[in-house]
């Protein structure tokens, strides 16, 4: 007898006004196999917010923090990105400078905050070759057309040449970050 020939059995006992036929099911459950899967699911969704929590930063939000503007075009992106409201926040924020006739200031600043940036990747550019220049480089070449092989050459670096250029270039680069810094410090917002 089937399920539903019990069912229909069962039915047909009520409406005759008895009592139908009891039946227990008892489910058993693996617990050591329940307890594995949590774990499995409770390690996967802490990966999944260590990998949502690196890329939280990089997203830009639907709206805007100060505004509550949705953020949907180009524009507020790119401005998220910079000032961390939308581009109509950043509109509004230029113009109150303006009106207030510190805008000069405020662009020159952002432009001596980018100097100086620049300023300080070139230093680190001048010191990174500097470094790299340490050990004599050691090319290889192919050489051959039916019979190739593997030539080594070893050149060598003019260690008091790079040093010199290295020494001028930074002192003139730090000379430089310092009248930035003295102009920057000047402004006054």
């Amino acid at each position: 007898m089937n399920e539903h020939q019990r069912h229909v059995k069962a039915r047909e006992s009520i409406l005759r006004g008895e009592t139908p036929e009891k039946r227990i099911f008892v489910h058993m459950a693996d617990l050591e196999e329940k307890k594995k899967r949590e774990d499995e699911i409770k390690v996967e969704r802490e990966r999944k917010n260590e990998r949502m929590d690196a890329l939280k930063d990089a997203r830009t939000p639907w709206f805007c923090p100060e505004c509550d503007k949705v953020m949907k075009s180009r524009l507020d992106d790119k401005m998220y990105r910079l000032h961390n409201h939308c581009f109509d926040c950043q509109v509004k924020f230029e113009n109150n400078l303006r009106i207030d006739g510190k805008y000069e200031d405020w662009e020159q600043k952002k432009v001596l905050n980018n100097q100086l940036s620049y300023i300080k990747d070139q230093i680190q550019s001048v010191e990174d070759w500097v470094d790299e220049s340490e050990n004599s480089p050691t090319i290889f070449n192919s050489v051959g057309v039916k019979d190739v092989e593997l030539v080594q050459e070893k050149w060598s670096n003019n260690r008091e040449i790079i040093d010199k250029m290295s020494e001028e270039a930074l002192k003139e680069l730090n000379k430089i970050k310092e009248n930035v810094k003295e102009k920057l410090n000047s402004f006054a917002i």
